[in-house]
């Protein structure tokens, strides 16, 4: 909701004006109080000399007659609400009207001249002042002798039913010129100000790109003010915005041109750009293929080469048996060979055993690789398949890997993606993290899951990454070792994985010299794909 500036104006205005008139209309009442006041007080002084000396008088006499008469007709008066005689020891002679007593209480009179609390409570209005005067009586040798006190009392109820005519007059005053005022200011900010403001904002509320051409603002309010300067400088804005789309027309037809030139040009590099990737993609996983079967190899040929000795001996064992055997077999060359042959049964089985164990790792690996299904399977035996088929590169480094995983952690997602984002963080490791290193230390631990939530870190004690290079590591293309052949697609494929297929995310921290730490939170039971997933390689 808006609000006009007039308004706001007045009333900023006349706030402060109604703030000013209250102070000085507040100043006003209170110094007519004081002075109504002060005039009550040197009325109340000047009786002195006119009740005095017959006060002392009936008190000398003792002539409470007398005393009486005085007192009564001196609380006639109108500025007097009592009066009070005491004598020279502070003993109550004889009080009329309201007082105080020595506690400084309020007190009424009574006709048998004691004196009692009062009805009713005056309030504010019936706090009471007083003026004491001493009673002296003239003696004969031209002395006076002080006899008594006696105390006249008024109350601000006096001084306010004085000033009250005065007051009435100084606020009628003040609302009559404060009301004129205001009637004055709404009238001419109206035609100065609220007028010409409705018509600007009239104005420009209609103007739009379809009414440019329109007539001119002008200002009906006979002036020459700074709205004027405003209206003028919303036509010249008018004139600009109509030269301007006129030569943005002719603009526009020669950018449409350009843009249809440009849209095929990039569509033309976006394509050999997204070929590009997809050949550097190709190349690193068949890199990354051959060095495993090339890994698998070697792995393969100790188990074997180890069972082609043990049978060969176990041949040649058989062949010397059956020397013996022709020649006269002893009990003891039976029993010999019979504990020569369980030894070698013992080592061909254990080598073909573990040869078994490379090839279904491998196999697994390669299916779940290859296919990219979605499978239940336990966590720690998927790392440790996948870790399997890197232990021939792990093995020709220097460096230690740890590999603490929680016990039985089920899942039913994509064993396949998520073992080609532990071998890329691992290579990665061995490639950036230890590079020109002898020693370093890598750890992978996979917690006890909470909340459905599986997390994999991967940690190193290596180099660690700058810190002007933590937001660009999972940009495609982006490596610092460009000269050597990396690509820059392996973190960036690793990022696409989890975060799509696998469902999770994936953060990284790194301090140089220090390490770097790869958290990756993924769910237990991965989002269901429509299709089976395309599988980025690297």
């Amino acid at each position: 909701m808006t609000r006009s500036i007039a308004t706001r104006l007045l009333r900023i205005i006349f706030g402060c004006y109604f703030i000013v008139t209250v102070v000085v209309t507040v100043i006003q009442l209170t110094a007519e109080y004081k002075h109504t006041r002060s005039r009550v007080e040197s009325e109340i002084e000047a009786m002195q000399h006119t009740f005095g000396p017959g006060i002392a008088d009936a008190m000398w006499r003792f002539n409470d007659d007398i005393m009486r008469g005085i007192l009564a007709g001196m609380k006639e008066l109108p500025i007097v609400v009592g009066i009070k005689v005491v004598d020279d020891q502070g003993k109550l002679v004889r009080a009329v009207g309201t007082v105080l007593d020595e506690n400084g209480k309020h007190m009424q009179a009574q006709a048998d001249g004691r004196l009692a609390p009062p009805l009713r409570d005056d309030g504010l209005f019936g706090q009471i002042f007083s003026r004491e005067f001493p009673i002296s009586y003239p003696l004969e040798n031209g002395t006076a002798q002080e006899i008594g006190k006696w105390t006249v009392y008024s109350n601000r109820r006096i001084v306010v039913n004085q000033v009250q005519y005065g007051f009435v007059l100084i606020l009628v005053n003040s609302v009559i010129k404060t009301l004129a005022l205001w009637f004055i200011f709404v009238l001419v900010v109206r035609h100065w100000l609220g007028k010409p403001l409705q018509q600007l904002s009239d104005y420009v509320g209609h103007l739009n790109i379809d009414n440019l051409g329109s007539k001119p603002l002008s200002l009906r309010h006979g002036g020459n003010t700074e709205l004027d300067l405003l209206a003028n400088k919303i036509n010249e804005m008018r004139e600009n915005i109509l030269t301007g789309l006129s030569e943005r027309a002719v603009l526009y037809e020669e950018l449409a041109v350009l843009n249809e030139s440009l849209e095929r040009r990039v569509a033309e590099r976006t394509e050999a750009a997204r070929h590009a990737q997809d050949e550097l993609a190709r190349s690193e996983r068949l890199a990354a293929l051959g060095s495993m079967v090339a890994g698998i190899a070697h792995e393969l040929n100790t188990p074997i080469g180890n069972s082609l000795v043990a049978a060969s001996t176990m041949h040649d064992k058989i062949q010397a048996l059956g020397q013996r055997f022709e020649g006269g077999l002893r009990r003891s060359d039976m029993h010999q060979f019979l504990d020569e042959a369980d030894g070698i049964g013992l080592l061909l089985t254990r080598n073909i055993e573990r040869a078994a164990s490379l090839v279904s790792s491998f196999k697994q690996v390669a299916v779940d690789r290859a296919s990219s299904q979605r499978r239940r399977f336990d966590l720690g035996a998927v790392i440790q398949e996948n870790m399997n088929t890197l232990s021939p590169v792990l093995r020709k480094t220097p460096y230690e890997v740890t590999v603490d995983v929680a016990s039985l952690v089920a899942m039913d997602s994509y064993p396949g993606p998520l073992g080609q984002v532990l071998a890329a963080l691992v290579n990665n490791a061995i490639m950036h993290a230890f590079r020109n290193r002898d020693h370093g230390r890598l750890s992978i631990s996979v917690p006890v899951p909470t909340d459905d939530y599986a997390n994999i870190v991967i940690s190193d004690d290596g180099a660690g990454i700058a810190s002007s290079h933590l937001n660009r590591i999972f940009d495609p293309f982006f490596t610092t070792r460009m000269s050597e052949g990396s690509s820059g697609l392996g973190l960036n494929i690793v990022h696409n994985i989890v975060t799509t297929i696998l469902g999770g995310k994936i953060h990284v921290d790194s301090m140089p010299g220090v390490g770097t730490t790869f958290r990756i939170t993924i769910p237990l039971d991965a989002p269901m794909h429509h299709e089976e997933p395309i599988i980025p390689r690297a």
